[in-house]
């Protein structure tokens, strides 16, 4: 068992570093292993005691498993600290709490972050997402050993058999959520704790199976050279990334299952086969003594040393050294961390929680010392972790982003005309652009605060069009405008809440996070094209005057703007259901993060997304559009003389690596009125002039800086 252990993890940390980021199996191995060995144990203490010695087994999994940890994350944090930049100190903090208190795949799984191959900015502690899977199961499995026992005495069955049949139910219920999760969400699926829990329950199984299961010594060779086939080829052969935790998790779990079978002899006079010798040598036994420290250093490591060198990948000399380091840091961990306080376990009576309460009390003072040590590095730790989370991360401020800000010194847009549009003027040049990088990517549009609009992804349920309010809506509207697609349409709510302020309009949001209007294939499958489908009708129902969404799409890998496919029939749609159609042209995206870019020492070219995306020729200007759609073109305000930019007039365009920031959107407003004005004179006061007729005053100065009536009060 240990030498599979040992293999299993060497896999990961190989395929990690020399994979590009290709998912071994070696996990899944881990989990059914930890199922395995937890299940027998816990099952044994039950049987004899009816109960299970907490002190015991809780100093035990604090010795094992958090003090190593916890060395790992604190060092990790300071790395991070000193390394990253300051934009992601705020979820480095976050997610080093969320692993502390083993709950790291849940803050994956919220912040929507998917395990795939390590780049710059990767989380350091993304690989901690299944040790909080295995100690959540530490902690909730002894419960159902209880169970068993506990039903076993009172229907007259055996102990062994009630467990057996309590982890087949845990195990098929499991399965069949992560088969229909694995098509519906993939990401969540990988993640989450119900979906792994089967290959958990899959190695209970196999220790309650396994005093009773005896392969024919004539078949152990063949299924022990099978079953280690399957695990060494698991990561060639099948993308785990994309397959796991469903069916396909079973190529890698039915490899164990025939080597433990195979190991289960009937004779000791009987040779093991070769592939069991193979695990029990030393190489791989010294492997599994160094396993959980190789584990738990070596993506740090990998991550950090990405972020210090700028590379996108490792290389071999780059995965050597990682290789070395982690080495290096997992003997260290065991020789001065691991091996000392397993020593003092098995030093103290009674310690071992399958030894139950018949050992002397002399074992409850360091019982005592090790909980209290424990808890005091978690409430530590999380305490540390949420200060400097609440110290560091301004909260987002109600009203508008720009009130009360100088707009002589932060003019944003205003500039983009002219040539201080990036370097600005010499009495701004000193001047610390705005916002603060600090949290700038949580500073999201006043909608998205609220839980009105529709999540990212294909989680059933998320089909259906939710509509945002305007709260602060006239009670008699002169036109309702709904900004409608995906977050690109939402990232625009705080200008046209300037606009709706000055000409008494409503302004409704009605999006769902990634989805556009395009074709609508695949419906059953397809939550975004259900959103799709579903959308003219919430137009017909709710009657706005103008439905606004983003009419081209700049990629964010190489290639030009383009239309989406199907989007004009879904135009036509609306327009169909009575409203008047407004086609923004797409803003710039790219592939890195823009704050962190200007954290890092970026500057406002080297950080701007690549403006050459742009086609020559505004793509909805070739369109035959349906009668009642108009179009705007904004693009000299994020590329002001042909060439982007991520810093504009002092303000920051970007909250990440293509939305714009609230505080650059509102210094856009006057502009996006004046584009509107032209397009759709018959929104604004029929006495209204134009917005900037000769001689007068800029509109930057008379409306962008303008609040709203309740940021007056």
């Amino acid at each position: 068992m240990e030498g599979t252990r040992g293999l299993a993890i060497l896999g990961v940390v190989l395929f990690h570093l020399f994979g590009a980021g290709r998912v071994s199996g070696g996990i899944d191995i881990f989990l059914a292993v930890s199922g395995f060995l937890f299940t027998g144990m816990l099952l044994r203490e039950a049987a004899s005691t009816g109960r299970i010695a907490l002190g015991p087994y809780l100093s035990r999994l604090a010795r094992r498993i958090l003090a190593p940890a916890a060395l790992v994350i604190t060092t990790t944090t300071v790395a991070g600290l000193l390394i990253l930049p300051v934009t992601r100190h705020g979820q480095l903090l976050t997610e080093a709490r969320a692993s502390l208190l083993w709950l790291e795949n849940l803050e994956l799984i919220r912040s929507q972050l998917t395990y795939e191959a390590a780049g710059p900015e990767t989380s350091p502690f993304q690989h901690f997402w299944s040790l909080s899977v295995q100690g959540q199961f530490y902690l909730l499995w002894p419960l159902v050993a209880v169970a068993a026992v506990l039903l076993a005495r009172r229907m007259g069955r055996s102990a062994a058999a009630t467990m057996g049949v309590l982890t087949a139910g845990v195990l098929i219920a499991s399965f069949l959520w992560a088969a229909h999760r694995q098509h519906v969400d993939p990401a969540e699926a990988y993640l989450s704790s119900s979906t792994r829990a089967w290959e958990l329950a899959l190695g209970g199984l196999m220790a309650l199976l396994a005093v009773r299961f005896r392969l024919p010594d004539r078949f152990r060779s063949a299924a022990a050279w099978t079953g280690l086939g399957l695990v060494v080829s698991c990561g060639f052969v099948l993308d785990g990334a994309a397959l796991f935790p469903g069916p396909w998790a079973l190529w890698p779990l039915f490899g164990l299952a025939l080597i433990l079978a195979a190991a289960q002899s009937s004779s000791s006079a009987i040779a093991q086969p070769a592939p069991l010798r193979l695990l029990s040598s030393r190489p791989l036994a010294r492997v599994a003594d160094l396993g959980y420290g190789l584990y738990l250093w070596h993506w740090p490591a990998l991550i950090l040393f990405l972020e210090t060198t700028g590379a996108e990948s490792l290389g071999l000399p780059g995965a050597l050294a990682v290789l070395a380091f982690s080495l290096t840091a997992a003997w260290a961990t065991h020789r001065w961390v691991e091996r000392p306080l397993a020593r003092l376990g098995r030093s103290t009576p009674g310690q071992h929680p399958t030894r139950g309460p018949s050992a002397g009390r002399g074992a409850s003072r360091s019982q005592r010392v090790t909980l209290a040590l424990a808890a005091t590095t978690l409430s530590l730790g999380a305490a540390a972790t949420t200060a400097h989370l609440h110290l560091t991360t301004a909260p987002q401020e109600d009203g508008l982003a720009m009130q009360g800000m100088d707009r002589a010194l932060y003019p944003g847009a205003s500039v983009s005309g002219s040539s201080a549009a990036v370097a600005g003027t010499p009495e701004l040049d000193e001047v610390p652009a705005f916002p603060e990088l600090t949290g700038l990517s949580r500073r999201v549009p006043e909608y998205a605060t609220r839980d009105c609009h529709q999540r990212t992804g294909n989680r059933p349920g998320t089909s259906e069009v939710l509509v945002c309010e305007d709260m602060d809506a006239p009670e008699d509207p002169r036109a309702t405008i709904m900004l409608a697609g995906g977050s690109h349409a939402g990232h625009w709510q705080h200008a046209w809440l300037m606009l709706a302020e000055e000409h008494d309009w409503e302004i409704l949001v009605a999006t769902k996070g990634g989805c556009v209007f395009r074709d609508i294939e695949d419906v059953e499958d397809n939550q975004c094209a259900q959103w799709n489908a579903g959308f003219a009708e919430v137009v017909a129902d709710r009657e706005p005057d103008v439905v606004v969404t983003p009419g081209t799409r700049i990629p964010r890998e190489p290639g030009e703007e383009f239309v989406v496919e199907g989007a004009p029939e879904r135009w036509q749609e609306i327009t169909d259901a009575g409203a008047e159609l407004l086609l923004m042209r797409g803003t710039p995206r790219q592939l890195d993060d823009v704050p962190d870019c200007l954290a890092s020492g970026g500057d406002a070219h080297s950080c701007a997304p690549d403006g050459s995306k742009f086609a020559e020729v505004d793509p909805l200007s070739t369109l035959e559009l349906p009668s009642g759609a108009s179009t705007v073109d904004l693009t000299d305000l994020f590329c002001p003389a042909g060439r982007c930019a991520a810093v504009i007039g002092n303000v920051v365009v970007y909250r990440d690596s293509h939305h714009l920031t609230n505080e650059y959107v509102e210094t856009a407003a006057p502009y996006l009125e004046e584009r509107v004005r032209e397009v759709m004179p018959h929104l604004f006061e029929p006495e209204a002039q134009a917005v900037r007729p000769p001689g007068a005053e800029d509109p930057a100065d008379t409306m962008a800086g303008a609040p709203r009536e309740e940021d007056s009060l």
